[in-house]
């Protein structure tokens, strides 16, 4: 598998790419808040069959290490996606989920589950465009805590520059609240990364700077990442 491949596939949410990733992510900007945080993000696909069908299974867990509400372990994420290659490109549904692992201030206290869709378009060569859309409803959890339902949906669009190297739109995001029945987040990011050879691996070192243009208070409002993934084609 070319650079360019390997390149393309590290930015696809639906692709079959084993890869393993830490990020920081610092954010030195609230609205309307005076203060920073930090966190740093551990993330691991794993591609397997079940008989004739593909999927992709991936898990994130952050921990924050400074921030309005101190530090710890933040909720667990993850989700099961079934995938469909297509002439055009992929195709996947499946299902996604937290859990309530994160520490006291840092967590929803609730365990969510719902449906997740996405699809990636590679007609074009050299570019990669589609959305994912992961689902989170309460469905067990602390009594006392407040009923979780959000809807994220992620855009997808990716450039190869060549050379393995790439711009994405990252961890770009846009979050709907339906218990509060309001759109919580319109975060855009740049992600630039490069694939290189190390130790005999694909590696891909990346940085993103992030914004965020919902103007709520207390959210973050520019987000600065940095990470390396090593990746593990078949």
């Amino acid at each position: 598998m070319s650079a360019d491949e390997l390149a393309a596939k590290a930015t696809d949410p639906t692709a079959q790419l084993m890869s393993f990733q830490l990020n920081d992510a610092y954010v030195p900007d609230y609205h309307g808040v005076d203060d920073t945080s930090n966190q740093l993000i551990f993330r691991a696909a794993i591609p397997f069959d079940v008989g004739p069908t593909k999927h992709i299974f991936r898990v994130t867990q952050p921990y924050q290490t400074s921030g309005p509400r101190g530090g710890g372990w933040v909720d667990t994420t993850v989700f099961d996606l079934m995938v469909f290659d297509q002439s055009w490109g992929r195709w996947g549904a499946g299902i996604a989920g937290t859990l309530p692992t994160g520490a006291l201030g840092l967590t929803s206290d609730k365990w969510t589950a719902g449906p997740a869709i996405g699809f990636v378009n590679s007609s074009t060569q050299g570019v990669n465009w589609g959305v994912f859309v992961q689902s989170f409803f309460s469905f067990a959890g602390k009594s006392s805590a407040p009923d979780v339902g959000i809807l994220n949906f992620q855009p997808i669009l990716s450039y190869q520059l060549g050379g393995g190297r790439s711009l994405s739109l990252g961890n770009s995001a846009i979050i709907y609240d339906t218990e509060r029945s309001r759109w919580t987040s319109l975060f855009t990011s740049i992600n630039y990364g490069q694939v290189v050879t190390f130790w005999g691996q694909k590696w891909r070192p990346n940085v993103e700077v992030g914004y965020e243009f919902r103007d709520d208070p207390g959210i973050p409002k520019w987000v600065v990442r940095a990470g390396i993934t090593l990746l593990l084609p078949k």
